[in-house]
C-alpha cells in the first residue's frame, strides 16, 4: 500500500514533463539545426512552426480536454487557441499578438521571459534554441499570418 502510494505521489509531482520525442541532443526540435545564430532550417511560417514544435514537442502535454490551460496545440485547435486570445495566465497579455513578439505571452514562456506564471517551455525538457524561437518571433513579427 505504502509502495502504490509513493508511487502516485511521483506520478502527480511529476507532472506533464514530455519524453523528448522530437528533440535533438541540444533539447531543439529535429531539423531546425543551429546554435542561437538566429538561423533555422524552416522559414517561420505558421505551418512549420505547428510541424517542428507544436506538433513534434508542445503536444506531448498540450492536447485533448486536460491540456494546460485549455491550450490545445495539435492542428485542429492551436492556431484559434493561440492568436489574439487572452493568456490564461497573464490576461493582459495575448498568447500571441500579432506583429509584436515581445507583448506575445508565447515567447515570454519560451525564453523563460519577465511575468510568467510557472515554468519555462517545454516544462521539463530542455529550453527551445533560441534559433527555434527566433522563427516563432518572426512570424508573429510578420502578423501571424495562418498559411
Amino acid at each position: 500500500m505504502i509502495a502504490l502510494l509513493a508511487l502516485l505521489i511521483m506520478i502527480l509531482i511529476s507532472g506533464c514533463a514530455g519524453n523528448g520525442q522530437g528533440l535533438d541532443e541540444n533539447g531543439n526540435p529535429v531539423g531546425t539545426g543551429g546554435n542561437g545564430g538566429g538561423q533555422t532550417d524552416f522559414p517561420p511560417t505558421f505551418t512549420n512552426i505547428q510541424r517542428n514544435v507544436f506538433s513534434t514537442i508542445c503536444i506531448q502535454c498540450h492536447i485533448g480536454a486536460s491540456a494546460p490551460q485549455g491550450l490545445q496545440l495539435d492542428e485542429a485547435h492551436s492556431y484559434a487557441l493561440l492568436v489574439n486570445v487572452a493568456s490564461s495566465e497573464e490576461p493582459d497579455l495575448k498568447r500571441v499578438d500579432p506583429g509584436n513578439p515581445d507583448a506575445s505571452y508565447i515567447i515570454r514562456k519560451l525564453e523563460g521571459g519577465p511575468n510568467i506564471v510557472g515554468d519555462q517551455m517545454p516544462r521539463g525538457l530542455p529550453p527551445l534554441q533560441q534559433t527555434t524561437i527566433n522563427a516563432i518571433r518572426a512570424w508573429i513579427a510578420q502578423g501571424a499570418p495562418q498559411n
